[in-house]
Order: structure tokens, then C-alpha cells, then sequence
């Protein structure tokens, strides 16, 4: 398949091709109480969702059955090392410190199958796994950073697919932005039971990467996670996280041009691109404020805080005090394969992040307390 076809995928197999019908349902009847419904020209894109949820059904249910028989004698998970969440706002180099880490073997990240079929990837025979690895973009479309069969994702696109609390439902749906990255990201306005619904199917998904990838242990990326440390404790007591943060002026100009390609690429309704200014502005204090709260949660030696300006002007001698610092094991069995890593991608340029001053200005009295808690 050619890289321009790959790259344009989405515009047929939309992401929620890989929900469950009960998924589905919710949101689309959450789409059309909003009175936005579905665009004219994207009902193709949800047609293809619900016949791709009506054809898996009874795989996923015997994969459900299989995993939850796993679940119940503990087979496959009885001495698994505590899982390892990377935090930190959209565009603060969550994903860049994800790479590197995953090139230790020792580590598992869900691949892009796993989070774009999180009900069914356990089963998919080598035949259809290659079929649809076929469709896989050539880069993350927000960036060119390259995807391919292996490639470490965040889980919050599976958790998207499992349930309806998600941000990922306002860029599809984006008649309730706002609404769906504060219930999905902060949990506001939100019912117990969808709560409890997120909780059940995170744990859910957790548990399927590791009864897949056995005794390594899991690398889980979401800058959403970052407001719900709390919920992840409660989850895995004995989690260990890496926070990392970057310089709120990039922070604030890559997130909003993050979200207009996501929008462009991924709505399924008509949208308005000013709106996302204000969701991003409001949102990083939000979420860091919840951070804040619940990091006392964490004792010595299970949260370590990087800047991505020192990552990416030390990387192998941030990784080793990652490493030392939450007892992760030995460096140097990574190091090779980390710089191998570092060599491959010596090319790449990161965008540029120029902000008017009034823009600037607005950052820096929004997000005052990043400046002074980091010296920006």
C-alpha cells in the first residue's frame, strides 16, 4: 500500500471502527442530542464503524470470555513489576521520553493494533495482523514522527474505544469540545457510574497488555492520566510515574496545533477552530492542579520530574537518573539500543513555536504558576 493511501486511511476506517457497539451508541446518541448529529459527508466513516463493531462482536466476546477467565485464576499475572506511567500536559515530550524508553526490551507499550482494536488484538491471527498493519499511517499525523507495526502509543484512543469518558469524543464530535475534555481529562459533571465504567475498562486494558507481554513491565503514556493520578494508584498501588515538563509558550502553541489537525482530520461534525484557544489556555492549570493534589499520594522513590529541555540536551543522562531514581534496573543494558535509537532520529526538527506577544503575555498570566515552579 502506498504511503499516500496509508496516510489518508482515516478518511475511511475512522478510529471508532474500533469500538464496541455499546461505545458507539452512547456517543452517537450524545451526538445527536447535542444537535450536531453527523456530518453528510462523514455518515460513510460511521457506517464502516458500525459494520466493523457488527463483525467483530462475537470475536471480541470470545476474547472478552478467554481474558476474563485469565483474570480470575491470575494466569499470566502473578508477579508482573508495577506498571510505569509517563505524565505531563500535551506536548511536553511525553511521547519523545516514551520512545526512548520503550527501546528497553525490559518495557511493553501497547502498539498501535492494541489501541485501535483494544477489544479484539489479543486473538488476531498473524494473517489479519499483517492485513491491517498495512493501514497503518506512515507517521502520527500530528507530527512526523514515523508509526509502524511496533511503535509505542498512549492508551487514551483504546480507552476512547472501551467507553464513552474520553476526550478523543470531542474531536470526533466536536459540538461538545469542551465538554468532553473536561469530563474525559478532569472528570467533571460526571456520573459515578461512568466513573466507575472508565475504572473497569482501564483495568481492563492494563491487564490484557500484560497477560500479552508477560513479565515486562508496562509503559503507559497519556498526558489525560495526568489529572487522574489518583484513579491510577487506586488501580496499581505500587505504579511508579515520570512527570515531565516543557516550556508553557511551546506547550501552549504545539497543543492548540495539535487539536486543529486532530479536528480537521478526525471530526465528524462541523467545528469552530476558535474555540480551541480558550480549552487550551483553561486546561493546563486544571489538570496540573489536580496533579499537584495528589502526588503526596506517591513516597519517596516512586515519581521523578524531568524537563524536556534537559531530555533533549542530555538523554542518556536524564534516562540514567530516571532509571536509578525509581529502581528500574541497569542503565547500561539500555544504553545501546537508546542510542541507536538517538541515531536514527539525529534528522529530525522539531517545529518552531512562535507566539505573538499578546499571546505570550496571555500564557504567561494564564499558566503563571509553570514560570515560577520551573523558571521559565
Amino acid at each position: 500500500m502506498t504511503p499516500w493511501l496509508r496516510r489518508r486511511a482515516h478518511r475511511i476506517f475512522h478510529p471508532l471502527a474500533g469500538a464496541d457497539a455499546a461505545t458507539l451508541a452512547t456517543v452517537l446518541r450524545e451526538a445527536l442530542r447535542d444537535g450536531g448529529g453527523v456530518a453528510p459527508r462523514h455518515l460513510h466513516r460511521v457506517a464502516t464503524a458500525l459494520g466493523s463493531a457488527a463483525l467483530r462482536a462475537p470475536f471480541d466476546a470470545l476474547e472478552n470470555h478467554k481474558v476474563g477467565r485469565s483474570m480470575a485464576t491470575g494466569a499470566g499475572l502473578a508477579g508482573s513489576p508495577p506498571p510505569l506511567f509517563i505524565l505531563g500536559h500535551w506536548r511536553s515530550g511525553t511521547t519523545h521520553l516514551l520512545n526512548l524508553m520503550a527501546q528497553d526490551p525490559r518495557f511493553a507499550a501497547p502498539d498501535p493494533l492494541a489501541v485501535g482494536l483494544p477489544w479484539g488484538f489479543l486473538g488476531l491471527s498473524g494473517f489479519w495482523r499483517a492485513r491491517l498493519e498495512e493501514w497503518l499511517p506512515p507517521d502520527r499525523i500530528i507530527d512526523p514522527i514515523p508509526v509502524d507495526p511496533t511503535a509505542p502509543q498512549e492508551d487514551e484512543l483504546a480507552l476512547a474505544l472501551m467507553q464513552p469518558l474520553s476526550y478523543y469524543h470531542g474531536i470526533f464530535f466536536p459540538k461538545h469540545l469542551r465538554r468532553a475534555f473536561r469530563q474525559g481529562v478532569l472528570f467533571e459533571d460526571c456520573t459515578p457510574e461512568a466513573v466507575d465504567l472508565w475504572r473497569r475498562r482501564l483495568d481492563h486494558y492494563l491487564l490484557k497488555l500484560q497477560l500479552r507481554h508477560g513479565p515486562r513491565r508496562l509503559l503507559v503514556k497519556n498526558p489525560a492520566h495526568t489529572a487522574k493520578l489518583a484513579e491510577l494508584l487506586a488501580l496499581r498501588p505500587d505504579a511508579v510515574v515520570v512527570h515531565i515538563h516543557r516550556d508553557p509558550h511551546e506547550v501552549y502553541s504545539s497543543t492548540r496545533r495539535m487539536l486543529l489537525t486532530l479536528l480537521r482530520e478526525f471530526s465528524l461534525q462541523r467545528y469552530d477552530a476558535g474555540a480551541v484557544d480558550a480549552l487550551v489556555l483553561d486546561l493546563y492549570p486544571a489538570i496540573m492542579e489536580r496533579f499537584d493534589r495528589d502526588r503526596s499520594a506517591l513516597p519517596s522513590g516512586r515519581l521523578v520530574e524531568v524537563a524536556y529541555r534537559d531530555l533533549t540536551a542530555d538523554p542518556l543522562g536524564v534516562l540514567a537518573g530516571i532509571y536509578e531514581a525509581l529502581g528500574l534496573g541497569a542503565f547500561e543494558a539500555a544504553r545501546p539500543r537508546i542510542e541507536a535509537y538517538l541515531m536514527g532520529i539525529s534528522g529530525y526538527r522539531r517545529a518552531s513555536h512562535a507566539l505573538e506577544e499578546p499571546v505570550r503575555r496571555q500564557v504567561r498570566d494564564r499558566w503563571a504558576f509553570a514560570f515560577d515552579r520551573w523558571g521559565y
